[in-house]
């Protein structure tokens, strides 16, 4: 018996604990401990039943990492969950934590379940391009329904179990000693011989073709993605299948799934996305920094949205604006927002008020004195942003760490105005910042590594996807995002239309086309960035159609008009108008009109973004792909399905990214289309 597993007697009950820390992953000991121990009792009479439980912080929260991509090992999770279903005598899960994945199908193949209060159940193998393998779509729509079982299985979210016995779910809860607990429900079991042994016959439900229509309107959610549709088939299965039969079609569409190429994709970006949280080697030995107390410089939309999800974490927060009535706007936007999520349900009112209670406004750097962190919101202009720091070098103390929320200017040359710069670190939140995941922290030249550790940690901590990045303009989301947009522009310039273009990478996945995101967040913003950067393009065509649509007033939504018009509920709706505005600029530099599929669009913008970060890995300023990737997956709506743009590069095969970008080169005459050198290194190895 493996070290994972040990197994105790009381009375006439066999204690199965689990210890494999930090989950309890099901690891093939693990599988083979559990598997062992309830086939050894079927013949022991001595034994009347069984109580599967864990040590540590969680019930099994899922397989063992380790053993991704490898080949599986005897005995396999669905002949585990078998075993134990088909036990003759009964099978209790002692259930805390989070139960989720080969762990919930552990817990459902278990006759009863005795659960904590607080606990946590759910299958989120979706999320990875899964299903459940191993009998999750067969066994939780005998135990919930059709219906449930598609919301939990297609959804990918774990649900909260009930604070009560529900003789589904859940036998018996409680608030203090689970395995006492356990002990007590199987000596109960035991006594009056409620156990009845079944076969696993097709559940029989009148409603099974209306759970269909529901379970194709939650796949066509995921949009893109093949796993919900598998699992919609999988889970109606159990309407026409035994258990074993059922779990045999279960299982040949979870190859189906393990083998896509969109499943590889999702684990690698759940893989990159681990790594992106720890990019320091030797962080755990770096003394990390307190961060209680943060201040937000500015009350803008941005400002704002930092200081709600500060506020979201438990942290104090003090927002700071130049003057009052700026102030008291940014004041009154948290207020709102934190009301309209009481009223939608997805927060308590004491909540609210326990996070308002936290926020204290402020017009007076002389008050914030005592701020562990200080994240400067203001406008893009460098001028504005060095006055704020040299500010903040008089009220503040040299141990607080002092961050821009800068989306492009150069932080070293913000830092020059403080004396001590080993403080000073980018710290990126993407917009709205309290509902985007991302947040790009920015190396300095200066920066002392136990900072950066510290916001790794902080990060984690207000619940954002950190990636650590390197010092250029627009640092790696907004300086691909504009080779990306450059595209674009260039697009509407050759005679594409704003819809076609978006249209087309809508259809790719992307969340949003590039041209309706423009106008959402304004087209002068970015217009006014590019004035900041000191190494623009001086070719003619950059974002001419931008600009154009800025000189014309046309901002976006805010005006309802941009590279689309809007009516007063800002609904989107194309503007015939714009074109022949984009028709006399192209003739006055000889362009010519070309016509291009939606695929040849959306491949265009891909390929734009993938040379831009080539280069950017060519130069450092990412330490590696997977990086890029999350950024991409978590600030710009990447779909993640396909993995990243880098991911998505070795998909289309380097040499065909090569071949593609000459052919743009050749096409276009713009030397942005040279293929990166990271490219050739790709190829040679």
């Amino acid at each position: 018996m493996s070290n994972l597993i040990s197994v105790t007697t009381q009375h006439d009950i066999s204690v199965v604990s689990i210890n494999n820390p930090p989950v309890n992953a099901l690891s093939v000991d693990v599988r083979a401990g559990i598997m062992h121990v309830v086939n050894d009792a079927q013949s022991d009479a001595n034994i009347r039943a069984i109580i599967i439980i864990c040590e540590g912080r969680t019930f099994i929260a899922g397989a063992d990492i380790k053993e991704f991509g490898k080949t599986p090992l005897l005995p396999h999770l669905p002949d585990v969950v078998l075993t134990i279903a088909n036990s003759n005598i009964p099978v209790i899960a002692a259930i805390h934590g989070t139960v989720l994945g080969g762990g919930c199908e552990i817990a459902l193949a278990c006759h009863y379940r005795v659960s904590m209060s607080g606990t946590k159940l759910g299958m989120p193998e979706v999320n990875l391009g899964l299903i459940p393998g191993a009998g999750g779509t067969q066994l939780l729509p005998r135990t919930v329904g059709l219906k449930q079982s598609l919301d939990m299985i297609i959804g990918g979210k774990p649900i909260n179990l009930p604070n009560k016995p529900d003789d589904s779910l859940v036998h018996d809860v409680t608030n203090d000693n689970l395995l006492e607990c356990a002990l007590s429900f199987a000596q109960t079991i035991i006594e009056q011989r409620t156990f009845k042994k079944t076969d696993y016959p097709a559940i029989v439900d009148p409603d099974t073709e209306s759970a269909r229509q529901y379970g194709l309107k939650l796949a066509a959610k995921r949009k893109g993605q093949n796993a919900p549709l598998r699992a919609v088939e999988a889970v109606l299965a159990s309407t026409t299948h035994s258990l074993i039969d059922g779990m045999k079609l279960e299982r040949k569409l979870f190859v189906e799934s393990r083998d896509s190429v969109q499943s590889a994709a999702m684990r690698y970006a759940f893989f990159a996305e681990k790594s992106a949280e720890k990019p320091l080697k030797h962080s755990q030995s770096v003394d990390i920094m307190p961060i209680n107390k943060v201040t937000v410089i500015g009350a803008g939309t941005m400002g704002a949205g930092i200081a709600m999800s500060l506020l979201a974490s438990g942290l104090d927060v003090y927002l700071l604006e130049i003057n009052a009535d700026n102030l008291e706007r940014g004041l009154t936007f948290i207020r709102n927002t934190l009301a309209s999520s009481v009223s939608k349900g997805r927060i308590r009112e004491e909540q609210a008020q326990q996070q308002l209670a936290r926020l204290i406004g402020t017009t007076q750097y002389d008050t914030i004195a005592d701020s562990d962190l200080v994240i400067e919101a203001a406008f893009e202009s460098m001028a504005v942003k060095q006055d704020i720091f040299s500010k903040l070098e008089e009220s503040v103390s040299a141990q607080c760490i002092l961050a821009s929320n800068t989306s492009y200017l150069n932080i070293d040359e913000i830092a020059s105005v403080v004396t001590h710069r080993q403080r000073v670190i980018g710290l990126h939140f993407f917009s709205p910042a309290h509902i985007m995941k991302l947040l790009e922290i920015v190396k300095t030249k200066e920066v002392d590594t136990r900072v950066i550790a510290s916001c790794m940690v902080f990060a984690k901590k207000i619940n954002k996807q950190a990636a650590l990045v390197g010092m250029c303009y627009g640092f790696v989301g907004n300086r691909m995002y504009a080779s990306y947009g450059r595209e674009a522009n260039y697009l509407l310039l050759e005679g594409c239309a704003p819809e076609q273009i978006d249209k087309a990478l809508v259809d790719f996945g992307m969340a949003m086309g590039p041209l309706a995101v423009n106008d959402m967040s304004g087209i002068d913003i970015a217009y006014k960035a590019r004035k900041e950067n000191p190494n623009l393009s001086t070719d003619p065509s950059y974002f001419l159609a931008a600009n154009l649509m800025v000189e014309e007033g046309r901002l976006g939504q805010k005006t309802s008009a941009g590279f689309y018009s809007y009516d007063d509920k800002k609904q989107r709706s194309p503007d015939p108008s714009v074109i022949p505005i984009f028709k006399v600029a192209a003739e006055t530099l000889n362009i010519k009109p070309q016509s291009y599929t939606n695929d040849e669009i959306s491949e265009r913008l891909m390929l734009a973004l993938i040379n831009e970060g080539a280069n950017i890995l060519k130069e450092g300023i990412a330490d590696n792909a997977e990086i890029i990737d999350t950024i991409w997956l978590n600030g710009y709506g990447f779909p993640r399905y396909l993995g990243g743009p880098m991911f998505y590069a070795k998909t289309m095969g380097w040499p065909v990214v090569k071949e593609r970008l000459l052919a743009l080169h050749a096409q276009t005459g713009k030397d942005w289309w040279k293929p990166s050198t990271y490219i050739d290194e790709m190829l040679s190895n």
